[in-house]
């Protein structure tokens, strides 16, 4: 067994009682707000008719992008242009999706696929959800960036629009741990109450669409981590709710946010209207978090008769719409700790982001920025009849019908609603995260204590025997952190957990149930081997993108099948867990084909790094669960393109430089090949659904005929003359190889059923 483990590097941090420790990106030159760019978009007049025609269409048209700004001046051909939104689709200033990646699979701007281009269509003022965005990220939990735009369609000017980022798998791989893991859209009736212990239940429809939508990792629709939260938010009680909800959900950020939401009157998520928000799941974590969105409904709109200012932060359920639960926010209100800790951000968010003098200045400001581009917006009183001074008006006082208060009237009246009815919050000390780092010999506990309270000491236990425990205090240093160092000298199952007392004696224990647990030592890695590399892929094999990129081909050496889930290849040894091998299964024998193309996105085979041909390092890394363990690595030296680095003998040997690459087959063969081309080979017709006819001037009677699928499983075809029958495989992109004892040639091919 081969056994690397790379000193004091941070692994993942994998346990987070409190804080999800979210970092938003910088705003960038998309979101920059110091100015209003201007977007123009350019579609055949036909395409835009018909958007407008079928409002409540997905489909994206064809369309040219232009982004204008002080620093940004760039085009993008082929964009997907259409309507977004649900009631706003029916409204007379309408919002829009750009997606940068609908014509053109893989392709981002400015690392964006899609951009919301919202015309906030309720709010008078333009800029209520983007001053809830700029609260949200300022006050630490998972928020989009926005900024205003001038939006010009066939070169008329449509208005003035916010700029909201997309949520999605982009947006979560900037924010969290690990962007790999699932992503659920919930929308109208999402009450995240319990359906039962089958995850199918989940995939309820309401209104033609799922209530808990899974964005990401659709080829799985794998609900089960969906089902269990709420399968323990639901049924699970007292301190047991506590322990198990701590371990699979965030439930610090998750109170920061509904604070955000409460003082902002945020009433059309998911407290009282049971609506937009998203859960991602977290695989480094294992933790579900809460993500808001949809902020235009704020500061005092209201269609209900309902005086947003002054309702009790503590009873916000009994403002919702139907008679439905709402366990999330009700369960938790119910624990005396999570209320008060609840209060306690309620009390920090207000000292810290919801000042009224620095919000006023705020809206000046922006009022200034925006009044040119509001002045000549063509349908911002298209729906209420808003006229210009409607729209000044509207940051000071009420206007009627459904805005009930302008932005300055309502801050303070909110806050002193919250002030006068806020309860005491003396809360426990916590922790907000423990990270686990390796070396040969040692183990490092990193504890991270709160920052709002004082940390008096830190305790680490920790057993063996799960009867004998071993008690360790440790030296607390002024930010309220500690470590623990294990010497690895015993192998076995660790289990622990810490101890935290603030200066007025209260303790807390994390996790709670303590049972954290860290295996010590080592398994042996299993017989998995890089085969074959190539870093500049020009002409041998495209991926079902039918792009030429490099590729990593692993071999199974063993005599057994091997799930390979668990296991991560990387080119960065600083990063071994870099990216996530997908969920699949190699017979022995069998080849699995990674694109390094850094499109991960584009499928569970296309890894989050590409290669350099100049020369660089592979890493194959074991589980977490075996602490990433060394399984293989290489460094290959500078290739041309086309050229591959391959293990000769197959499976076992040492690598050497290969002229012909034998994509996801042994490479052995790569020997026998002469520099002998087919001067005419056609496969006819192609795309095809059951057999191929070879239309070429070489003498085919001693070849043999395969083909590999985009998953590298190899095919045995039968050939009758120049005819090859295909009839018994399944739709997709195949890559048809020609032998004999001098040749191997290759073909791509598509079948479709």
């Amino acid at each position: 067994m081969k056994i690397k483990i790379l000193s004091l590097v941070l692994i993942c941090i994998w346990l987070r009682p409190i804080s999800a420790q979210v970092t938003n990106p910088e705003p960038g030159p998309i979101f920059a707000d110091e100015e209003v760019p201007r977007i123009d978009i350019t579609i055949d007049a036909d395409l835009l008719e018909a958007i407008f025609d079928d409002p409540w269409s997905y489909e994206e048209r064809n369309a040219r992008f232009i982004f204008t700004s002080s620093t940004v001046q760039d085009t993008v051909e082929n964009i997907g242009f259409r309507l977004r939104g649900n009631t706003s689709r029916g409204a007379g200033k309408k919002s829009y999706k750009i997606s940068f990646n609908t014509f053109e699979p893989g392709r981002k701007f400015y690392g964006l696929e899609k951009m919301n281009i919202n015309g906030e269509h309720n709010d008078p003022s333009i800029v209520r959800s983007k001053m809830c965005w700029d609260i949200y990220n300022a006050a630490g939990v998972p928020a989009s960036r926005s900024n205003h735009v001038a939006l010009y369609i066939n070169e008329e000017y449509a208005g003035l629009y916010t700029n909201v980022e997309h949520i999605d798998e982009q947006f979560v791989k900037r924010r969290f741990t690990d962007g790999s893991g699932n992503l659920w859209k919930c929308l109208f009736p999402a009450t995240l109450e319990y359906l039962g212990f089958s995850p199918e239940a989940y995939k309820e429809e309401n209104f033609g669409r799922r209530t808990y939508d899974l964005k990401t990792n659709k080829d799985r629709d794998d609900y089960s981590d969906l089902a269990h939260f709420v399968n323990v938010l639901n049924n699970y009680q007292g301190d047991q709710l506590k322990c198990e909800l701590e371990r699979i959900f965030d439930v610090d950020n998750y109170l920061r946010i509904i604070a955000l939401d409460v003082l902002t009157s945020n009433w059309d998520g998911h407290i009282p209207n049971k609506n937009n928000f998203y859960l991602y799941h977290d695989p480094c974590t294992n933790r579900i978090n809460f993500i808001s969105y949809d902020l235009d409904n704020t500061f005092g709109i209201d269609w209900f008769g309902t005086d947003w200012t002054a309702t009790d932060m503590y009873d916000w359920s009994s403002l919702g719409f139907g008679e439905d639960e709402r366990p999330l926010y009700d369960r938790l209100m119910a624990i005396p700790e999570y209320r008060a800790r609840y209060s306690h951000y309620m009390t920090e968010i207000i000292d810290k982001h919801f000042d009224e003098e620095v919000l006023n200045q705020y809206l000046d400001e922006k009022l200034e920025l925006l009044k040119p581009y509001r002045l000549n917006d063509p349908v911002a009183g298209s729906d209420y009849g808003w006229s210009y001074q409607d729209f000044i008006d509207s940051y000071e006082f009420s206007i009627g019908d459904h805005v009930k208060r302008g932005m300055k009237e309502y801050i303070p009246l909110r806050v002193q609603n919250i002030e006068a009815n806020v309860e005491s919050s003396d809360i426990l000390p916590s922790v907000k995260y423990i990270t686990v780092d390796w070396t040969e010999t040692e183990v490092r506990f990193n504890i991270d204590g709160q920052d709002d309270v004082e940390v008096a000491n830190i305790k680490f236990f920790y057993t063996f025997d799960g009867t004998d425990w071993i008690e360790n205090s440790l030296d607390v240093d002024e930010n309220g952190d500690a470590t623990y160092v294990h010497q690895v000298d015993t192998e076995g199952i660790m289990t622990y957990y810490t101890e935290i007392t603030d200066d007025t004696g209260q303790q807390r224990n994390y996790p709670l149930c303590m049972d954290a647990t860290e295996r010590l030592g080592f398994l042996p890695t299993p017989a998995l081997v890089i085969n074959e590399i190539v870093a500049s892929n020009n002409s041998i094999e495209q991926d079902e993108f039918e792009e030429f990129e490099d590729w990593i081909e692993l071999y199974n050496a063993s005599g057994t099948v091997l799930p390979v889930d668990k296991f991560y290849l990387t080119d960065d040894e600083d990063k071994v867990d870099k990216w996530n091998l997908p969920s699949t299964a190699l017979s022995p024998n069998q080849y699995l084909i990674i694109w390094a193309d850094d499109d991960s996105f584009q499928g569970d085979r296309h890894a989050n790094f590409k290669l350099n041909k100049s020369g660089e390092y592979v890493g194959l890394y074991d589980s977490k669960e075996n602490h990433f363990a060394l399984i293989e690595e290489v460094t290959f030296p500078e290739l041309n393109t086309d050229e591959s680095y391959a293990r000769k003998p197959n499976g076992t040997g040492a690598f050497e430089i290969e002229p012909y690459p034998t994509f996801g087959y042994n490479n052995n063969l790569a020997s026998s090949i002469e520099k002998e081309v087919f001067t005419r080979l056609k496969l006819m017709p192609n795309p095809t659904a059951d057999q191929i006819y070879l239309d070429t001037d070489i003498d085919l009677t001693n070849f043999t005929f395969t083909c590999i699928d985009m998953n590298g499983k190899q095919y045995t075809l039968k050939a009758n003359d120049q005819t090859v029958s295909i009839d018994h495989l399944p739709s997709g992109v195949y890559t048809l190889l020609l032998r004999n004892e001098k040749i191997i040639h290759s073909k791509k091919f598509i079948i479709q059923k």
